[in-house]
């Protein structure tokens, strides 16, 4: 197999899982430290933010595979325009993700433009995505189990010289029912003020890590190159 067909594969494989870029993005918390202590506090910190920018680590396991295939780029997510993910390595890839339409190109080959008509299938999971990116938990509830854990607030002892660090809160998703119980037998996501790690458990037993840093909410209006990117 080629390289250009094993990124197409691992691309295309992403693409149910662009939903799990989306989720990459849409869980952005708040510039606030305090510890989110439960869903309704979660629900608040995912919608604070209009944008994000940063970098991301995408590691996959799969069966076939005795290595795991490793990604890594850069990402911004409009809350109004939807994601640019652009991959640098291990080859050039760039996805943009509007509601609905998506743009595919690699490297310096002329960009492949799907629209939620022409596959359902793909959008519809990543607008159960968006669901989490609004912090839109009863819709989530209709096709997850939820069950969440709590982060703790960093705290420190200055008079007995001791600390104790803050832990990130976890929300795990377990699809009910098709098409998402077909494909994915739990997402995991982590994060303290933002996201830092999502991992996809599928049915088959492959799984996804995405890790996510140097995010930062700032600018907080598109440049034009970014702009001009949303409109194809």
């Amino acid at each position: 197999m080629s390289l250009f067909k094993h990124g197409r594969k691992q691309i295309s494989i992403a693409l149910l899982g662009l939903a799990s870029v989306m989720a990459s993005g849409f869980v952005i918390a708040n510039e606030s430290t305090a510890a989110v202590g439960s869903i309704s506090d979660l629900q608040t910190v995912l919608s604070a933010n209009n944008i994000v920018r940063g970098e991301f680590t995408q590691t996959r396991n799969m069966e076939m595979f005795a290595q795991p295939l490793t990604s890594q780029g850069a990402f911004l997510l409009d809350k109004s325009n939807g994601l640019l993910w652009t991959q640098a390595t291990p080859f050039p890839v760039s996805l943009v993700l509007t509601d609905n339409k998506l743009s595919q190109r690699f490297a310096d080959q002329p960009a492949k433009i799907i629209t939620d008509q022409e596959n359902p299938m793909a959008f519809y999971f990543s607008h159960i995505f968006l669901a989490v990116f609004h912090g839109d938990t009863q819709k989530l509830q209709e096709q997850f189990s939820l069950s969440f854990e709590p982060a703790t607030e960093q705290s420190s002892d200055e008079s007995a010289n001791e600390s104790t660090e803050g832990t990130s809160w976890t929300l795990t998703l377990k699809p009910k029912s098709a098409p998402m119980n077909a494909v994915f037998e739990a997402i995991t996501l982590q994060g303290n003020n933002d996201i830092e790690r999502i991992e996809l458990k599928e049915i088959r037993g492959d799984s996804t890590v995405i890790e996510f840093s140097q995010l930062s909410h700032q600018p907080e209006v598109l440049s034009d190159a970014e702009a001009q990117q949303f409109q194809f």
